[in-house]
């Protein structure tokens, strides 16, 4: 994940990615017959399931909104370590026209927007408007995660998450 996330689908190379998992290219092709877009559709099912349990875990808890809301913020807040790592999804949009990338890209995109509208329709806010919401807050976030790297200004990603954390379950 760690080299999608820094360099891309284009810039990660199987020499890259050899190194990070300790394989050699012949072992990579084993283990992913695919090549490349078999293992960044891996990493994207690992992200996926990441993210499931980031943001739906705390869906499932019997505390209010607001603070299903604070546990999911703190776990975005972790995984991107308070906005110092890339994001992968944003890493892999610029493969977005590649077929095997863009399926799987969509659904991490979902997973992110139907946990934060779930969260608006049971803070009692209409499903379109939670939708729209949850549209705006994962603008914001990612947004932020490009900012970041073009600025080195992580306190942008903070300001982000505290609008978040502001607007998502207003009435």
């Amino acid at each position: 994940m760690g080299i999608f996330r820094e360099q891309g689908y284009e810039g990660a190379s199987l020499a890259d990615l050899s190194e990070a998992t300790g394989l050699g290219r012949s072992s990579l092709y084993h283990y992913f017959p695919g090549g490349k877009d078999e293992m960044a559709t891996s990493v994207l099912a690992y992200l996926d399931k990441l993210l499931e349990e980031a943001l739906y875990a705390p869906l499932a808890t019997a505390t209010s909104p607001k603070k299903k809301l604070e546990a999911m913020l703190a776990a975005v807040d972790a995984f991107y370590e308070g906005g110092k790592k890339a994001c992968l999804l944003e890493r892999l949009c610029a493969s977005a026209n590649r077929p095997v990338i863009a399926r799987p890209l969509r659904r991490s995109f979902e997973v992110w927007l139907k946990a934060f509208e779930t969260l608006g329709v049971d803070a009692g806010i209409p499903r379109a408007a939670a939708r729209t919401r949850a549209e705006d807050a994962l603008a914001r976030i990612e947004g932020a995660l490009v900012v970041v790297v073009g600025t080195g200004r992580e306190d942008v990603f903070a300001r982000a998450l505290e609008s978040v954390r502001a607007t998502l379950l207003t009435r």
